[in-house]
């Protein structure tokens, strides 16, 4: 037995498809905003961030140590070229002279290797320190930033609940103005193949995505405008409208 209905009732739903296909959508932002509010219900990042920050303290206080260390080698040596320097002065021992110029020499080398090493340091330690106090900002400031996550989240389901509510009425109201029959085959379809209407566009079924063999064309344009069609390949009712290209 062939249904029948207007050719401008079953366009109708092509709307309800679109509310369809929304709470659709709202319902994946919906079990997303739950799903980021569990994890915001848990202190595992606050704890991270608490570890990661002592862990670069421990790091930058190392090389604090290095770079003090590195400064005192290095005080140490220039104290050391003044002494000799001061022996130098006194000396007339050709030797002790030769021997003191050496340990200078010596001395100033070393001083060079250790600056550098001290740069080196130096520059570590600002990295360090950036890192440091980027983590103790984000460490701080956890509990507040976690509040206002969950109050988007919070909002945001809210107001797609809301919307959710819009769709429903929206959608009921198509529904009191359709043949029941029609009605039914749409919420039958959409319950077995997740679909429950598909729009013709230039041959090409909006379910699937298919387009549809000149024989199956054929057919669709062979039937009156008021008979009510099958998509073949989503198994939804094929909507015939201006755009279908018949």
């Amino acid at each position: 037995m062939v249904l029948r209905a207007s050719a401008e009732s079953q366009a109708k739903l092509l709307d309800v498809l679109a509310l369809d296909t929304e709470d659709i959508v709202i319902s994946r932002t919906i079990a997303d905003a739950h799903t980021v509010l569990a994890e915001l219900d848990t202190d595992a990042e606050y704890q991270r961030l608490v570890r990661e920050a002592e862990e670069w303290a421990d790091r930058h206080d190392e090389i604090e140590r290095r770079c003090e260390h590195l400064e005192s080698d290095i005080r140490v040596a220039r104290s050391r070229i003044a002494h000799d320097r001061e022996r130098e002065k006194g000396s007339r021992d050709a030797k002790e002279l030769t021997s003191l110029e050496h340990e200078i020499e010596s001395l100033e080398h070393r001083i060079e290797m250790l600056e550098e090493q001290e740069m080196a340091a130096l520059a570590e330690r600002d990295e360090v320190a950036g890192s440091w106090n980027a983590i103790k900002i984000a460490r701080d400031s956890f509990h507040d930033v976690r509040a206002e996550a969950r109050d988007s989240r919070l909002s945001e389901i809210d107001a797609s609940n809301r919307r959710r509510a819009e769709i429903v009425k929206a959608r009921a109201a198509i529904a009191s103005s359709l043949p029941t029959e029609l009605w039914e085959l749409y919420e039958r379809q959409r319950e077995r193949y997740g679909v429950g209407a598909s729009q013709l566009r230039a041959g090409i079924t909006s379910a699937s995505g298919v387009t549809l063999t000149p024989g199956q064309l054929q057919d669709v344009r062979a039937a009156d405008a008021d008979e009510v069609l099958m998509c073949p390949d989503s198994n939804a009712i094929l909507i015939r409208t201006a755009e279908s290209g018949l």
